[in-house]
């Protein structure tokens, strides 16, 4: 075969791989469930180290992966029995970013890995919080380890231990 008739084969099937990609994306909820983070994850808290001023009843969180961003989605019974939720979004790029639910906050995500995902929150060079998400390496545990300064300015830590939906 000569090499004309090679090079023409070779760029006939490199056509048909890129259609295949434009004409047949891979959906974005593909892609996340790819991901070690996505999905969602239920709190056990028997496994879990709560601080005294911090319990709860129960707690789910939900991770959405983008590009440039992941979606936080959390949602649980406080100890009165109140029912929480909330959304985060924090962009994993080890860059500085104001904290929007808190002004004069600014927060600094980054990947550690595939299976690792650190924050630091501080203002004025001050660390007000950290949180380190972590997920086992066979993606059916996460845990969420937090620290930081609570509304009334005590310390607090604690360890949260979730399990893959």
């Amino acid at each position: 075969m000569d090499v004309a008739r090679l090079a023409g084969r070779e760029l006939t099937v490199l056509w048909l791989v890129v259609m295949t990609a434009v004409v047949f994306p891979v959906p974005a909820a593909r892609l996340q469930e790819r991901h070690s983070f996505a999905g969602v994850w239920n709190a056990n808290l028997s496994k879990s180290r709560l601080h005294e001023n911090h319990q709860f009843k129960s707690a789910k969180l939900k991770f959405e992966i983008a590009d440039d961003v992941v979606t936080i989605t959390f949602s649980g019974t406080n100890m009165a029995g109140k029912e929480e939720s909330g959304t985060r979004k924090v962009h994993p790029d080890g860059k500085e970013h104001p904290v929007v639910e808190a002004p004069g906050l600014i927060e600094m995500t980054k990947w550690v890995g595939t299976h690792r995902l650190e924050t630091t929150i501080w203002k004025g060079g001050e660390v007000h919080g950290q949180s380190l998400y972590e997920v086992s390496s066979d993606e059916k545990t996460l845990t969420a380890t937090l620290k930081g300064v609570d509304g009334k300015g005590r310390p607090f830590e604690q360890v949260i231990v979730f399990e893959r939906e």
